[in-house]
């Protein structure tokens, strides 16, 4: 099949929430040069905004559940970013397909990095940062796919919940990298994790990415404004209608995230 073809089947499958056999079972098996093209197509049919992107697989723990082995990114328009001043929002979830929620650290950039940055580099180029909930979806039954057919459908991105914005502390790598969150359904505490188990914290992921995109032409490098959510810190968990997830974040500073499900 031909890379727009490809594109213009996942635009189609993610507009009318109707699931499609992985393109690798077809025995399509897309490069990742080929995957991160139709993920350029896709995302221009959708339009919108550019906002940034999300890094997934970072948490390598769960690799193995999904039979992935490295990172991967896919952008983020206005149309899937939203901001919650009070730390609470409400989702609706008839537009997914079989969605699943992340707690993630979500990096706002004040400034583009610059060419082969540094950790430290990193550091100086974060405005804010916050608490997030990545509602992530999958157009293929079962949750089951190869690496090229998630960048293929823009990395299983559905939506992204922003909490309250804080300032980053002089020892911004060190502390998300020490950071904790507990993971609550209903108010039960259903998974815990922690900042290194994306790569080795959230700061290094941007550094991941930062090399990533340089690999590919099309790929716009990260600029001032940018935002740039950095994986799932638990495995990704699935939602229904009625209930409610919850994340308190202990670091550098307490955060809580808290979203409320409908159809």
């Amino acid at each position: 099949m031909q890379i727009q073809n490809i594109a213009s089947e996942i635009f189609e499958a993610a507009r009318s929430v109707t699931q499609i056999q992985p393109f690798s079972k077809r025995g399509i098996h897309l490069s990742q040069a080929e995957a991160y093209a139709v993920a350029q197509k896709v995302a221009d049919m959708r339009g919108g905004e550019i906002l940034g992107r999300k890094i997934g697989f970072t948490n390598r723990s769960i690799w193995p559940i999904y039979d992935v082995h490295e990172p991967m990114w896919a952008t983020m328009t206005n149309k899937t970013v939203e901001y919650t001043a009070t730390d609470r929002t409400v989702v609706n979830l008839s537009k997914f397909c079989e969605p699943r929620i992340e707690p993630e650290i979500v990096i706002g950039l004040s400034k583009a990095l610059p060419q082969q940055s540094t950790l430290e580099d990193i550091v100086k180029c974060v405005g804010w940062v916050a608490p997030g909930f990545e509602i992530v979806d999958s157009i293929y039954p079962n949750w089951d796919f190869s690496l090229g057919d998630t960048i293929a459908s823009g990395g299983l991105h559905g939506r992204l919940v922003i909490g309250q914005k804080l300032d980053p502390p002089e020892n911004l790598a060190q502390s998300l990298s020490k950071l904790k969150v507990n993971l609550s359904l209903d108010g039960q505490t259903n998974d815990k994790g922690q900042g290194v188990n994306v790569l080795e914290g959230p700061i290094s992921t941007l550094k991941y990415l930062q090399q990533g995109i340089a690999k590919y032409e099309t790929e716009a490098e990260l600029i001032a404004g940018d935002i740039v959510t950095t994986g799932t810190l638990t495995d990704a968990k699935p939602i229904f209608s009625g209930q409610v997830w919850s994340a308190d974040f202990e670091g550098f500073e307490a955060m809580h995230l808290e979203i409320k499900f409908t159809k």
